[in-house]
């Protein structure tokens, strides 16, 4: 996979970032060793970690008329015009986050809307964070109407479109392997960076929707089926239900059913460089045989390409000590999206806590 480029300019800049948003926001920014990241994390009640989809609030409602408090319209523009992928789809975006137990409520939005309001706010933060005084003022009239700790558990007054991150992570001939790809440079948001993966926007095909569309764990598998197994996106004219009999979903229904597998609930990460919630969660496969039958020249359920990479590679690395991570991925702060490397960073404990527990078991 080619390098991302760690030079001073952008040590600089995430060390601004950090100092300005540790400030602003007056919230305990996530730390790993010595590194902080620009991320805020709720945690789940422990009775929610093993039911996954408990994070998530009533059915969203329709479409409700209000005011942006903020509207890039250049940025969106630019981003338009710039050749990469990008398609003005319905999405979940934030209305409040709830704790005891920890769930997200939404309404529906628009993923161009997140383009000009949050994705604007990450943008302009980049651009000034190379100066040592940061002056932002598409965020300073934000917080004018939404106050910045408010503005984490509350969306309103811009389109705070929802997230999904998820690691996975699996028993390889003893030894626990995560996965990540290589964002394709064409994506809209963070080309080229290193993610999580399944990684994607919650969001429904259209609207209506089906209440099964509302479930994390639903667009969780079928991203896995279609990051991870090549299965093709289909239009909205497609049942909801299509990919209920994919044979890889099936394969994982059974691993799931005989406690071979596990979909853990991680958290909710607040990106704070563009006020954007992401879900997280850890698959864990214990079966040692899934590897094998998925990467066998003649598998039926062959592990595909990633399908949002240049290259179509996946990066693996064990994840028994922090050290082996960091060699395969020399600088998460500055290589991952901060959602995603803080995804990574809470799947991992995560994985390393169950896989201890899965081994008394069995021992």
């Amino acid at each position: 996979m080619p390098e991302l480029e760690i030079n001073a300019e952008r040590i600089t800049r995430h060390a601004n970032m950090i100092e300005y948003l540790s400030a602003l926001y007056d919230v305990p920014l996530y730390q790993r060793g010595d590194t902080r990241y620009p991320v805020y994390v709720q945690e789940p009640d422990s009775s929610q970690i093993t039911d996954i989809d408990s994070v998530c609030g009533p059915m969203p409602t329709e479409p409700k008329p209000q005011p942006f408090e903020i509207y890039n319209h250049a940025h969106l523009s630019n981003l338009q015009n710039s050749g990469r992928n990008l398609f003005n789809g319905v999405t979940y975006a934030l209305r409040r986050i709830r704790t005891r137990p920890l769930q997200i409520e939404a309404y529906i939005g628009r993923y161009f809307d997140m383009l000009a309001t949050c994705d604007a706010l990450k943008r302009e933060l980049y651009d000034a964070a190379y100066r040592r005084y940061i002056r932002l003022p598409l965020r300073a009239q934000y917080h004018r109407s939404m106050g910045p700790v408010e503005s984490l558990t509350n969306g309103m007054g811009r389109s705070a479109a929802i997230g999904g991150a998820t690691l996975v992570v699996f028993n390889r001939q003893g030894t626990y392997q995560a996965m990540l790809a290589q964002r394709s440079r064409q994506n809209a948001t963070d080309p080229g960076f290193y993610h999580t993966v399944p990684a994607f926007i919650y969001q429904p095909r259209q609207v209506p929707f089906h209440a099964d569309e509302w479930r994390i764990s639903y667009h969780i598998y079928r991203e896995y089926l279609e990051e991870l197994f090549g299965m093709p996106e289909v239009n909205d004219s497609a049942p909801y239900d299509h990919f209920y009999q994919h044979p890889a979903l099936l394969d994982l229904q059974a691993m799931l059913a005989n406690g071979e597998a596990g979909l853990y609930l991680t958290g909710i990460v607040h990106d704070l460089t563009m006020l954007r919630p992401e879900i997280t969660a850890l698959l864990l496969i214990h079966d040692e045989a899934w590897y094998e039958r998925v990467t066998a020249p003649d598998s039926p359920i062959p592990l595909n390409a990633h399908a949002e990479t240049d290259d179509g590679q996946l990066l693996t690395f064990p994840i028994e000590q922090d050290e082996r991570i960091y060699e395969a991925v020399p600088n998460p702060h500055l290589s991952m999206p901060p959602q995603g490397a803080v995804a990574m960073w809470l799947g991992i404990e995560m994985a390393r806590k169950q896989i201890q527990a899965y081994k008394a078991k069995n021992a």
